[in-house]
């Protein structure tokens, strides 16, 4: 992939994050595995193991999105950079 895609890449990915109906989704989700597990019969392992990947799940999807924004955050960086430097010379 060239720097210019995952920069593009980078851009779309900080769109989703930053857009109010998937934080919202990921926030009801978040939420409702977390009160699920409040609820659920202290010795029910298999259903507390199942919301406890549920969760992982969740949280490695919002991470892996985070991750490509960042990563074109610091393309573009490095891209603009020799542009800066070269109004000081």
């Amino acid at each position: 992939m060239t720097e210019h895609e995952e920069m593009i890449r980078g851009e779309e990915a900080e769109r989703v994050l930053s857009n109010p109906i998937f934080t919202e989704s990921i926030d009801k989700v978040r939420n409702g595995i977390i009160s699920s597990m409040e609820q659920s019969a202290l010795g029910d392992e298999s259903t507390h193991n199942r919301l406890v990947i549920a969760l992982q799940l969740l949280n490695k999807i919002e991470k892996n999105i985070k991750e490509v924004a960042e990563t074109g955050k610091m393309i573009k960086m490095q891209i603009d950079k020799p542009s800066f430097l070269s109004r000081f010379k």
